[in-house]
């Protein structure tokens, strides 16, 4: 009797976590690369996923209420794979933008497949009036225009922006206001589109430049970029561009000092931008008004003191060790900080139907870089030879090595074919997910104070984290929406081929 009320108990206890989060798709996705796969969804609770496999377009549209609506395959223009720069939901259609290069020429080629019946439609190519100097940067897509991003020798942005299906706007926005950094085009290395559906993590909030659209504005904020004739002075620059009048305008915070590698970085959400220093002895955090660029609210905490506004510990992951499973919990005040300040700080800012801010400050260190031999160790196959003896050719197969044993020859020629090697690594190529540290904070909307400890707003985006800890092994793809006041995560699971998506209330 004692076993069975305790079953009961236990099964009361989980039972909130089973409604947290169920099962809303599942569908068989026969894909060879996760990472072609393409999601969009509208605020209506349609998915459309999109791959590109032997030469077709595939197609999946997803209900509300998680039903296939319809799965073709397209033969697409001899089989040329589109290469995807944007999506946007217009009131009938999901449209994929991809860019097409002909020569000198360049082509944007969208394609569009209907909300509610799945049916596929193909654009007329929209051609990009360029000039021969003019060097493609990026493309991004906000909820009313697509727009296509050029730079030339003098630095100038061009903005090519869609004005209907067939032509494109061109204009100018001149940089002349804005310093020149140490290496050229250096900001626009780590330059992303802050889309209302980014992943909310330290990994999307690491990027040092980043761009946002409020309606015909387009904001680029570059934080901790090394300037020339500014001295040892860094700051957050912000770059706005005006459609309608075509000028430009060049602000920037107040300037800190300059360090080896830049410890700050900023967040733009509505009309505040959130700012946040990350030191091995400091921790601060600022808020500024957008329009006037002057601060709000700050936060600021040394080394032997407690982060107040931490909603949750700090957690550290895919940080490797011997018997660790690369998940853990930082819980010693002396080492939050030195911890947090390991890697490259993120800041992201998310909004909630509770009028709550939620935060996720940390940091995020990229993967170790191979050497560029690979792995000396490695096991290398040398290859089957063929001896003359008295009884004709006899096969002397092939013995698998360490590769230091190999001639220099071959060290200096890793891709020399004489030798069968599946274990190299190209030089230069990333191994592992990188390492996040991370908390999140709960503030107030209106006086950005500390939420209530009852909000249940930074749980969210933590029930996630813990069913991913629970997979056998890390999606090699997975995409994050709202719909309505809950959240959909999907993900494509390689063992079974199927893409599964699974809801997630905030209550």
């Amino acid at each position: 009797m004692r076993y069975i009320i305790l079953a009961l108990l236990l099964l009361g206890l989980a039972a909130p976590e089973v409604r947290a989060q169920q099962e809303f798709a599942n569908l068989d996705l026969p894909i060879r690369r996760a990472e072609d796969l393409v999601s969009v969804a509208d605020g209506d609770g349609n998915v459309c996923l999109y791959f590109f496999q032997g030469g077709k377009l595939h197609f999946n549209l997803i209900s509300p209420t998680g039903q296939v609506v319809a799965a073709q395959e397209i033969p697409y223009r001899f089989g040329q794979q589109p290469e995807i720069l944007g999506t946007r939901v217009t009131p009938q259609e999901f449209v994929f933008y991809s860019r097409f290069v002909n020569g000198n020429k360049e082509f944007v080629r969208p394609f569009a497949v209907d909300r509610y019946t799945g049916t596929f439609r193909s654009m007329p190519d929209a051609p990009i009036k360029k000039e021969r100097q003019e060097t493609f940067v990026g493309a991004f897509a906000d909820a009313e225009h697509f727009y296509m991003l050029y730079t030339d020798k003098k630095e100038n942005l061009i903005l090519h922006r869609e004005l209907d299906e067939s032509f494109y706007e061109k204009k100018t926005f001149s940089t002349a206001e804005m310093p020149r950094t140490r290496s050229r085009h250096e900001r626009h290395n780590e330059l992303i589109f802050v889309h209302p559906d980014l992943e909310r993590t330290v990994f999307a909030g690491h990027h040092r430049s980043k761009i946002y659209t409020r309606g015909d504005k387009v904001f680029m904020v570059f934080d901790g970029f090394y300037l020339r004739k500014q001295g040892k002075k860094i700051t957050t620059e912000i770059l706005t561009l005006d459609w309608p009048s075509g000028q430009t305008s060049y602000q920037t915070l107040p300037a800190l000092d300059y360090k080896n590698e830049a410890y700050f970085n900023s967040f733009l959400h509505q009309n505040t931008l959130f700012r946040v220093q990350l030191l091995k002895d400091q921790f601060n955090l600022t808020a500024y008004d957008f329009n006037i660029l002057q601060p709000i609210k700050e936060y600021s905490y040394t080394d032997d003191q407690e982060i107040a506004i931490k909603a949750t510990p700090v957690h550290q992951r895919g940080a490797s060790a011997l018997f660790s499973s690369g998940n853990s919990v930082i819980e010693k005040t002396s080492k939050v900080m030195r911890n947090l300040s390991s890697g490259r700080p993120a800041i992201t800012v998310d909004a909630f139907s509770d009028s709550t801010l939620q935060l996720t400050i940390g940091s995020y260190e990229p993967p170790s870089r191979r050497d560029a031999n690979g792995d000396p160790t490695r096991l290398v196959r040398t290859p089957d030879r063929y001896i003359q003896t008295s009884r004709g050719l006899y096969l002397m197969p092939g013995r698998w090595v360490p590769a230091y044993t190999l001639p220099y020859s071959y060290s200096m020629f890793p891709q020399n074919r004489y030798y069968y090697d599946p274990y190299y690594t190209r030089g230069g190529e990333a191994s592992g997910p990188g390492t996040s540290t991370y908390f999140r904070a709960v503030l107030d909307s209106k006086t950005l104070e500390k939420a209530a400890s009852d909000s249940t707003a930074a749980t969210v985006q933590d029930k996630i984290e813990a069913y991913e800890e629970e997979l056998k092994r890390t999606p090699d793809y997975k995409t994050l929406y709202r719909y309505g006041n809950k959240l959909h995560y999907g993900y494509f699971d390689k063992g079974s081929k199927t893409f599964k998506i699974l809801e997630f209330t905030q209550n």
